[in-house]
């Protein structure tokens, strides 16, 4: 069953440019990291906030990807420029 990710990323106002940058920097790896059927970034300049969805072959390709992303320290790095927690939700798609 595939598995899709909604998140949204609520940056710091003053670094919220840089985090837009980094994180569409992220989107091409995030395609083609194996599994990945699609992937794509929505940004809300008037709320200053990022939102990002995923679509995955399977659970198992999203908990690798997540793995790989957090033993690189991207996600570290992009928590730590952030004014509250992101929500990230993951649901199956049958």
């Amino acid at each position: 069953m595939k598995e899709a990710v909604f998140a949204v990323v609520y940056p710091d106002i003053g670094t919220f440019d840089a985090h837009v940058e980094a994180v569409l920097a992220m989107v091409p790896d995030t395609r083609s990291f194996p599994g990945c059927i699609e992937a794509h970034v929505g940004i809300n300049r008037d709320r200053f906030e990022i939102a990002v969805f995923h679509l995955w072959e399977t659970p198992e390709h999203l908990n690798r990807y997540l793995d790989w992303r957090a033993e690189r320290g991207d996600l570290d790095a992009r928590s730590a420029t952030m004014r509250r927690e992101q929500d990230f939700r993951t649901f199956s798609v049958p």
